[in-house]
């Protein structure tokens, strides 16, 4: 058979269209998975193993997201192969705003290749600046536009989905103007409609048949995300503008230092929330598993549309697309190799550099940036990325308009006192944890113009119950060593270093241990990176003791994760600098900043010594002018 290359195969790889196995579910709900590309490779070969688990779970169609100007395009697309190689339907998603028109036709005929017949269209992020919008054909400026150029050139190839938004674009005037602006996307050509999270239902109903009378018949997903924490979900609803109910709010905000009660909570409103739907007649659900798997297994068990009696009959039936051949020899079984290989795993789940634990463990707890970096949901757990969360004209508003060291380090300690609201690497209010600490980073801020974007104090057993420093069931302990990752000088970062060096050996002549207290790993844009930690060494720096559990350590700082984010770090500095006109002071001294400063993550491993590591960053002699 051939391939829609026009290559030869032994197989036709492509999978069904979205439009045809709704069809084909009758009356039946039928339901689809959202998985993201993760930040590392490990991540990502992890993230197979969990995808291939997750089929036990008889998803419909599996969604990949794409990051905002294509900056996830290869691994979306090994991803979107891999799945299918272990037998999935698959949806790709594709966003227009700030995407080059070659990388979009490339990723069009790459996913042709792979057999690919099913895309999410959506705008994408808006652009922020006059650089930032790097996509100079007109034509790609809204989701309508994508819809119409696929339609143009492919045909009816693709079965092509597009957003809803059930309380409203951002950026229309009205819900009857979104309204029209969906119904603009089905004469273009859409297919069916995946709706942005929400959490009221009522909400959603009211918008649903708002659509079907203006004439909008395609299908509609409503779209639904199990809440995971409570400092992912209301950074996300944050971010997306979602009105929660206040009920909701009332009843989170009771448990929110209980991360265990929290993950319940999720599971049980997700429950309910698909229950009100299903008896008005949804059928269709999107799920955003946030690459977790326990959550969305726990709805579904609970809405009684899988047991574990189908689960294991499905793990039974599942048998790869290329069973008996070479696992090689195929186009798709090969991909979900290639990518265990790129994180130097063996064909199959759990090679020699996964965790030696259970991968579900991973999803006991919050899994944010300074978590387990083999993990798939390694990240900021909120769907959007790295990258400003502000619109232009109120970043500018906010920032301003910096042109000295000063000017930076003010915008810092206004934020830690509380007086600003945001800076580009962090949208949320200041955590109670971190105002314990914040005379310190204030000082670092204005004293040494050490701008500090992670923090955390040093904790000797304080309650997993404790409303600032706690997690997990209660009943338990938690212990913290004090880090912070902070911008510095290169001349400073050697004075950083020759003065850790000179303690680790006076701690050695002394009796006191072979290594020193303070560990870092340091990095520039440029990809130099300089530590005084051995190859594979980790800082844990929290973890906590429950009542009939292992140790649980929630926080780790490694080289592969700090790498991972020196690189999204650096990149906001430019973005931030995209703000202001090509040539002006404010753009030339950030982009400055950005080639000349270092991050750097610096642990104090005594974690008994509250102060040691201020202490310790306070006494190098500042060389502020």
């Amino acid at each position: 058979m051939a391939k829609p290359n026009g290559s030869s195969s032994p197989r036709d790889p492509r999978m069904a269209k979205v439009t045809s196995k709704i069809a084909a579910a009758g009356d039946q709900p039928f339901y689809s998975f959202e998985v993201f590309p993760p930040k590392t490779d490990i991540g990502t070969s992890n993230l197979v193993d969990r995808i291939e688990r997750m089929t036990s779970l008889d998803p419909t169609w599996l969604h990949v997201t794409w990051g905002a100007g294509g900056s996830t395009h290869e691994t979306s697309l090994n991803l979107v192969g891999a799945a299918q190689g272990i037998g999935l339907d698959t949806c790709l998603h594709l966003t227009c705003t700030n995407m080059l028109k070659d990388l979009l036709d490339g990723a069009l005929e790459k996913a042709k290749e792979l057999g690919v017949v099913n895309l999410l269209a959506l705008r994408g992020d808006p652009p922020r600046g006059e650089e930032y919008w790097t996509a100079s054909d007109d034509r790609f400026q809204h989701a309508t536009d994508l819809v119409q150029y696929i339609r143009a050139k492919h045909d009816d190839y693709f079965c092509i989905g597009v957003a809803g938004y059930p309380e409203g674009h951002a950026d229309s005037e009205d819900k009857v103007s979104d309204i029209e602006y969906l119904f603009q996307k089905q004469q273009a050509g859409a297919d069916f409609v995946v709706t942005q999270l929400f959490y009221d239902v009522n909400v959603f109903m009211e918008w649903y048949r708002a659509c079907r009378a203006r004439g909008i018949t395609i299908p509609i997903l409503p779209g639904i995300m199990p809440i995971q924490n409570y400092q992912s979900f209301r950074r996300m609803t944050n971010l997306c503008k979602s009105c929660i109910p206040s009920e909701i709010v009332k009843e989170l905000e009771l448990i929110q230092h209980d991360d265990a009660a929290v993950k319940d909570y999720g599971v049980s409103l997700a429950v309910k929330m698909m229950q009100a739907l299903r008896a008005e007649g949804i059928q269709g659900y999107h799920l955003c598993t946030l690459n977790l798997e326990k959550s969305v297994t726990r709805v579904l068990q609970q809405l009684g549309w899988i047991t574990q009696e189908s689960i294991a009959a499905s793990k039974r039936a599942r048998v790869s697309p290329c069973a008996g051949e070479d696992p090689c020899a195929g186009p798709l079984p090969k991909s979900v190799n290639l990518l265990r290989a790129a994180a130097g795993v063996p064909n199959g789940p759990a090679g020699s550099t996964s965790r030696t634990d259970s991968p579900g463990s991973w999803d006991e707890f919050p899994n944010g940036r300074f978590g387990d970096a083999r993990s798939p949901a390694y990240g900021d757990l909120d769907g959007y990325g790295v990258g400003l969360k502000l619109p232009p004209a109120e970043a500018l508003r906010q920032w301003g308009y910096p042109t000295t060291l000063s000017d930076i380090s003010k915008l810092f300690s206004s934020y830690l006192a509380g007086t600003l609201a945001t800076i580009p690497w962090s949208e949320e209010p200041l955590r109670a944890e971190t105002k314990s600490i914040s005379r310190y980073l204030t000082q670092l801020n204005d004293d040494r113009h050490w701008w500090t974007v992670g923090s955390q104090p040093a904790v000797d057993g304080a309650a997993s119950g404790d409303e600032v420093f706690g997690f997990g069931p209660k009943g338990g302990y938690v212990f913290q060593k004090s880090f912070v990752e902070l911008f510095l000088a290169e001349d400073e970062l050697d004075e950083f270093e020759r003065r850790a060096s000179e303690d680790a050996e006076d701690r050695k002549r002394r009796g006191l241990g072979d290594e020193g207290v303070i560990k870092y790993f340091a990095g520039n844009r440029k990809g130099e990176s300089r530590s005084n930690m051995a190859k594979g060494d980790v800082n844990s720096v929290t973890w906590g003791v429950f009542p009939g559990k292992e140790v649980i350590t929630t926080t780790m700082i490694e080289e592969m994760s700090f790498q991972a984010w020196r690189e999204e770090a650096f990149s906001i500095w430019i973005e931030w600098s995209y703000l202001y006109p090509v040539g002006s002071p404010s753009r030339k001294f950030i982009q400055e900043l950005a080639d000349t400063r270092w991050l750097v993550s610096v642990c104090h491993h005594d974690f008994k010594q509250e102060g040691a590591l201020w202490q310790w960053l306070l006494e190098q002699p500042s060389r502020k002018p």
